[in-house]
Parts: structure tokens; sequence; C-alpha cells
């Protein structure tokens, strides 16, 4: 509990810090729920939004589902679909998502290595159609307690298929609070970079998600 204390404190003081630099920063909430009707296959619905602390306003939502197949123990593969709403001028904009995934996941001692691979086709309501492809290398770090605590990092970064290639990356580093058979609860801090016309932008974002599993 003290350590989960220390990272709330420290991602918090690391936000603050960043705000005085006018860097923008953003707080992530995610609930989903994991239904496993068959030996081997998931559903995965979840809702996300993203929240604006300059702006006092929510600036992404977005529902999506999932079907994924374990094939191996290594490898699984699946599609999903998402709705999104973005708030931008001069007001919202939909994206409607069509997802396909292929991840790869190894077990070396007490660490778990896993490489996600998701190819998309963006669809908007401006017409800036786009296919993108996204990758994550994740590693989650030993238990530190019976109820599945741990801490785990990550990368992703988002290639679009149009000519422009890399435009977005994301750092993460969070502990898995609860980590149990039918119940997850996940905090992390992430630093994202976004692709501007000419620069790069930051964004400095806490994230909460939480997973049932049914």
């Amino acid at each position: 509990m003290k350590k989960t204390i220390f990272v709330i404190i420290y991602c918090c003081l690391v936000s603050g810090s960043f705000a005085q630099n006018e860097r923008r920063s953003q707080i992530w909430n995610k609930n989903e729920v994991i239904i496993q009707p068959w030996k081997n296959i998931s559903i995965d619905v979840a809702e996300k939004i993203h929240y604006s602390p300059e702006h006092n306003a929510a600036n992404v939502k977005y529902a999506e589902i999932y079907i994924s197949h374990e094939l191996l123990k290594w490898f699984e593969y699946g599609a999903g679909f998402r709705v999104s709403k973005s708030n931008l001028y001069p007001g919202w904009i939909q994206e409607n998502r069509t997802m396909f995934i292929g991840n790869f996941t190894k077990q070396y001692n007490l660490f778990i290595f896993k490489y996600s691979n998701r190819f998309e086709y963006r669809s908007f309501e401006n017409n800036l159609n786009h296919f993108r492809y996204r990758q994550e290398f994740r590693v989650d770090f030993p238990s530190l307690t019976t109820w599945g605590m741990k801490f785990y990092t990550s990368e992703e970064s988002f290639y679009k298929l149009n000519g422009i290639g890399l435009h977005l990356a994301r750092l993460y580093g969070g502990i898995s609070v609860v980590q149990s058979v039918h119940f997850n609860l996940k905090m992390y801090y992430a630093l994202e970079k976004y692709k501007l016309i000419e620069n790069w932008g930051t964004t400095d974002i806490i994230g909460l998600n939480t997973s049932f599993i049914l």
C-alpha cells in the first residue's frame, strides 16, 4: 500500500511540474468488461474518456468492442470496431475505426513480454480517411504481492500509412494495483509526443483502467 501511495504522489508531482512548463496534460479513464464465452475466445467491450484539466472538459470519448482468439499460448489474433468522438474546432468530430490485431507474448522467468500489432482503417466525418499501423512493446515485472500488484512499462507508436508516417508515440510507466481472476485495476503515467505541422508537441497523461472479467 505504501508503494501505491508513493506512485500516486509521484505521478501528481510530475504532472504538476510539466503543467508549469505549459505542457498539455490529460486524465484518462478506461472501463472494460471481458467475456470469455468459449475456450480461448474473448469478447472485450470498453469505453474511455480523455479529460483535459486546462479546458475542464472531455476532449475524446469512445466505445469499442474486440473479439480475439488465443490460437497459441504465445499468439492471439482478432478484430474490433471503435466509435470515437473528438472535441476539435469547430465542434465534435466522429471517427469510425475498424481494427485488426496480432499479439505475441513471451514469459521469461517472472517477466512477461508482449509485442502487439494493430492495423486500423480510420473513417472521419471530414473525409480525412486513412490506414494506420500501431505497435506496442510491453514488459510486466514480477508480482510484488499475492493479489498481483506489479509494475509495468511500455511504449507504443502510431504510423499513418498515407505518407505521413510516425505521428504519435507514447511511453508508459504504471502499476497493476490489483490483478485477480475477475478484476484488474491499473494506474499509469504516460509521456506522449504528437506531431504538429512542423514540430512535436508533448502531453503528460495520468490514467486509470478497470477491467471486469466474467
